[in-house]
């Protein structure tokens, strides 16, 4: 885990609102992602949150050349930043369980603007914007 600014960043994609209870809600929207069509980076967006993790808040899959008419902005800011192991879901699954059950990473987050960000040789990093 590292500390970074983040630059703005407006990704286009496909959004829905849903919970952290919700994953057949979640797992839908990523089976989504191949009639996107996307060429590079893809970026999960979380936003838009009612509360905290344990809240509502909106999820935006895509990336900033995508054609859909959805977006979000990726807040310029500090952000924590986690590299992800493995690109498999269960394997983020973990880090983001890790990062839920962690209170001294709980205090430093805004709850603001999330983002996993996907590399095209298959890494990725999960990034929370912190006070």
């Amino acid at each position: 885990m590292k500390e970074l600014t983040q630059k703005e960043k407006c990704i286009k994609g496909l959004k829905i609102r849903t919970d952290n209870q919700s994953i057949d809600k979640i797992i839908g929207l990523w089976q989504k992602v191949p009639e996107m069509e996307l060429t590079g980076e893809i970026f999960a967006v979380y936003s838009n949150y009612e509360s905290d993790h344990t809240g509502k808040y909106d999820l935006l899959i895509g990336n900033s050349e995508s054609t859909e008419e959805n977006q979000v902005i990726i807040d310029e800011g500090n952000y924590l930043v986690f590299e992800l192991p493995s690109a498999l879901p269960e394997k983020i699954g973990e880090v983001w369980q890790k990062i839920w059950s962690d209170e001294s990473i709980y205090e430093k987050r805004l709850f603001m603007t999330d983002f996993e960000h996907y590399l095209t040789d298959g890494s990725g990093k999960i990034y929370l914007a912190i006070k």
